[in-house]
């Protein structure tokens, strides 16, 4: 599905597209369009559950939006980044996680070591 018609069906801008070019190089690489909100211009937060709350509540009232994208074969999930600097790490509590499953979305985390990035 195009970015275009995922913005329309859902009523929210993407922060990011990628679209599928039958002539670029990448077209081998890049099989499916590409759609993305993120959240980094709308929370200094390092906490990852105000991040994630702030797209669940972009999508309150969007259920059956949200149903038909995956009807459509649309792979909709939440892709966090997490930059550990000590102690902790991200976590979710069981209110969090009920708004997940209401939606039908998986979650996963691209974490960093503070020693892995030097």
């Amino acid at each position: 599905m195009s970015p275009d018609k995922i913005t329309e069906v859902i009523g929210i801008s993407p922060t990011l597209i990628r679209r599928i070019e039958p002539d670029s190089k990448y077209r081998h690489r890049r099989e499916f369009n590409y759609w993305a909100f993120s959240t980094k211009e709308l929370s200094n937060s390092t906490d990852n559950k105000e991040h994630i709350d702030i797209i669940l509540n972009k999508l309150y009232g969007k259920q059956e939006q949200m149903d038909s994208l995956v009807k459509l074969k649309c792979s909709v999930d939440i892709f966090c980044f997490w930059n550990s600097t000590g102690q902790g790490g991200p976590s979710m509590d069981v209110n969090l996680m009920r708004k997940l499953v209401q939606f039908g979305l998986n979650i996963s985390w691209d974490i960093y070591f503070d020693d892995e990035s030097a």
